[in-house]
């Protein structure tokens, strides 16, 4: 956006020609900006209008991908949030849920109390949700997690290599893993990791 351009400066004069000209000049300043203030409040409106049907949707709006059958799985390790070494191979044997997210991300705020019902119904199965965060120190991290009550585990890919290897270019973005360890879809976006549909759709890959 360009910046304030600046004005002549008023004449201390009154009843002029130049002095009317500079005057009525003024006026018109004064009504562009009115204008301008009332179209940047219409654009609020309508960004804040969207916002929320966007949010709203949120949970119905994300990509399901299938995961590509050449595709070998990245290694992933990082530490969790007392600084221990979380490594995906210790997880054979159980479906994985690896979700990829940030404290700043909206929609991965959204939808992080959904994973704890989803830990719940697949509690027989041994399934764990793992919450990546990307690029933020252990604190905020913690924070939001005591904050929401979650006993999810999270690790914390400092650097962003992780989110790099696995192809993170949204957040949220979800990798749903069987127990054979091999990743078999990819959710990009907010999903209600609750709701009957998604425990139908991993019930039919898990």
């Amino acid at each position: 956006m360009a910046g304030p351009c600046a004005g002549p400066r008023q004449s201390g004069r009154s009843g002029t020609g130049r002095g009317h000209t500079l005057s009525m000049a003024g006026l018109r300043r004064r009504q562009a900006t009115a204008l301008l203030a009332a179209a940047v409040l219409a654009g609020r409106t309508v960004a804040a209008t969207t916002a929320t049907s966007v949010s709203a949707a949120g949970a119905d709006a994300a990509r399901w991908l299938p995961w590509p059958a050449e595709r070998a799985r990245p290694a992933l390790r990082l530490p969790d949030l007392d600084g221990r070494v979380w490594d995906l191979t210790q997880e054979q044997g159980r479906p994985v849920v690896l979700n990829f997210w940030a404290t700043w991300c909206e929609p991965c705020r959204a939808e992080m109390a959904s994973f704890e019902v989803l830990q719940k119904q697949f509690q027989a199965s041994g399934l764990k949700v793992v919450a990546v965060n990307f690029k933020e120190g252990q604190e905020p991290v913690r924070r939001f997690q005591k904050a929401q009550g979650l006993s999810l585990a999270m690790v914390r890919d400092s650097y962003g290599e992780a989110a790099q290897a696995w192809g993170v270019h949204t957040f949220p973005t979800t990798f749903v893993i069987n127990p054979a360890g091999r990743p078999v879809l990819q959710a990009v976006g907010e999903v209600d990791w609750g709701s009957r549909a998604v425990l139908q759709k991993l019930q039919a890959v898990l």
